[in-house]
């Protein structure tokens, strides 16, 4: 049931930012004819579908603008969520934390798996440059690789997502006349094993205690300040 509190862990979109950094840093080299490196180019990733990046660089066909967006370059994006029945927990397991001094207790229940399917395309003008970047990702990946995610700061969670290379498709599209572009796209399709986690609790420590007790007709109260202070207890008869 929904409590009607607002929350936001951020956990999905720290997933998808760590994913892209794996890819942040992707470099090719250009080479003249005696093999000596002329050109390092810094490929350029985003957010975005394909057909965005697609439809800039063949928005100007007849060359009256004369512009063009640079190639290569990569974008990826969220392609579907889906839960994760193999890894699921009983629901109603609490995962607590509590502060050093023993002030307060905080704690959440058991999150719920989910699985992000994440497409990554890399646009490039000629097939060389593709194998370029592709060589560059496709050894991290056997088929998996462990990114170390803060999911839940409020519960000093570090979650581990598997990041999976599921497949790899190339589409090379040079039909067409003199004044068409030809570009070679590579789409990487990955899956992300990550968790969401909902509301969390946040409770006071408990310092007072009262009983009501019929035999014999007594009151029972245990009373303590902090962890570290002596269990004050009291009895009182009950008329």
């Amino acid at each position: 049931m929904l409590n009607g509190q607002p929350y936001y862990h951020g956990a999905i979109r720290k997933a998808i930012v760590a994913f892209g950094r794996l890819f942040s840093e992707i470099r090719i080299q250009r080479q003249n004819n005696t093999g000596a490196v002329e050109q390092t180019i810094h490929v350029p990733l985003a957010y975005a579908p394909k057909e965005k990046w697609l439809v800039r660089v063949d928005g100007d066909p007849s060359l009256n603008n004369h512009t063009y967006v640079s190639l290569p370059r990569m974008s990826f994006e969220i392609v579907s969520y889906a839960y994760d029945p193999t890894r699921k927990t009983n629901k109603l397991n609490r995962i607590t934390c509590e502060n050093l001094n023993g002030s307060n207790k905080k704690s959440t229940f058991s999150p719920a798996p989910y699985n992000i399917d994440i497409s990554l395309y890399v646009i490039t003008k000629t097939q060389e440059d593709g194998m370029q970047i592709l060589e560059q990702i496709l050894p991290i990946f056997t088929p998996e690789y462990t990114l170390a995610v803060n999911a839940l700061p409020a519960l000093d969670i570090v979650q581990d997502v598997p990041v999976i290379l599921q497949s790899v498709q190339v589409n090379d599209e040079y039909d067409g006349d003199f004044q068409t572009r030809r570009f070679v796209t590579h789409t990487l399709n990955f899956q992300l094993k990550t968790n969401v986690y909902g509301y969390v609790n946040e409770q006071g420590v408990i310092t007072t205690i009262n009983a009501n007790i019929n035999q014999p007709n007594q009151k029972y109260t245990a009373t303590q300040s902090s962890p570290d202070d002596p269990l004050t207890e009291n009895w009182e008869a009950q008329f």
